[in-house]
């Protein structure tokens, strides 16, 4: 088995069409047709079923396309971490992070690091919930920072604190003239929403809110994620509940107004695979940490220490 081998059964896999495969790693079909059998040979199993007009991937096939990226990007680290070397750092670090995090958490934190660490390269993606658990998985990233938990048992997530939750409106909004909002109110309001996943995450928490009440919220529409729900609520078209965090970007045309729950809040956590960490990857999370606290000490009316009170991150090891 070699990556050449990975890469073309990942093509077949993605496009589960033989000449589409081909087009897309720029060979002919018949040498990537012959690649794939080596392997299958190799491994001793079917990674497809061929029909006439369909392919599709076996229980093995499905197996090896999680390993097949997780080798292919753990190739992809060395490769930079080798480069990152000739350009005088130590190490690489690659970090996922939701949209609001990289504006007003990750400055801090990374100033943070870069005393503990001052020669290790990071390297920061936007991403969702979704795709940070995707990237973990196929280890494209060794960190994520997200809201929730994860219930995975290949990722440990750490909660750093909770956050408030409050509703976003437009700068001209009557609702501004009111000094907060109970759940019951904001259930009356065309809300835009961050459309839910199949992993259970920030659209969950936000249906729980109103849940507990046993009140229904008028969702109005669904977006992808939360910029983009932001960028409606400026244009007018409707308001969204968000973490309180999002106050500290100022957006324009959009303001804030406190929801009056105890249950209107959401945990802000770190996440990783659950395998030996490195020395940078210790350094981030003490950063993190130590920022959280920070933060909770300077923003107190937008954040909440944990349950426990003790301002540390509990480890929860998830168990599906």
């Amino acid at each position: 088995m070699n990556m050449k081998q990975l890469r073309y059964f990942l093509a077949v896999a993605e496009e589960l069409n033989f000449t589409r495969a081909a087009a897309k790693v720029n060979i002919a079909q018949p040498p990537l047709s012959q690649q794939i059998m080596a392997l299958e040979a190799e491994l001793g199993t079917p990674l497809f079923r061929r029909e006439k007009r369909k392919v599709e991937l076996t229980s093995a096939g499905l197996i090896l396309v999680e390993h097949a990226h997780r080798v292919l990007n753990a190739a992809s680290a060395a490769v930079a971490a080798v480069r990152a070397a000739e350009r005088g750092a130590n190490a690489k670090l690659s970090i996922g992070a939701v949209y609001s995090s990289i504006y007003a958490f990750m400055p801090e934190t990374l100033r943070l690091f870069r005393t503990i660490e001052p020669r290790t390269e990071v390297s920061i993606q936007e991403m969702t919930i979704d795709q940070q658990i995707s990237a973990l998985r196929e280890g494209k990233i060794e960190i994520g920072i997200l809201r929730g938990n994860l219930y995975d048992r290949e990722i440990v997530t750490e909660q750093l604190f909770r956050e408030r939750l409050i509703l976003a409106v437009h700068e001209k909004s009557a609702l501004l003239a009111e000094s907060g909002l109970t759940v019951d109110r904001v259930s009356q309001l065309p809300l835009i929403a961050v459309s839910r996943t199949p992993i259970r995450g920030y659209a969950d928490r936000i249906l729980n809110i109103f849940e507990q009440e046993e009140l229904k919220p008028h969702i109005m529409t669904e977006v992808s994620d939360m910029h983009t729900s932001i960028c409606m609520v400026a244009a007018g078209l409707g308001s969204a509940i968000v973490p309180s965090t999002m106050r500290l970007l100022q957006p324009r045309g959009v303001r804030f107004i406190p929801i009056d729950s105890a249950a209107a809040h959401i945990s802000f956590s770190l996440a990783w695979r659950a395998e030996e960490i490195t020395s940078s990857m210790a350094a981030f999370l003490d950063s993190a940490r130590q920022n959280a606290k920070d933060m909770i000490n300077e923003y107190s009316d937008l954040f909440l220490p944990l349950p426990d009170a003790r301002q540390r991150a509990a480890k929860l090891r998830a168990v599906s």
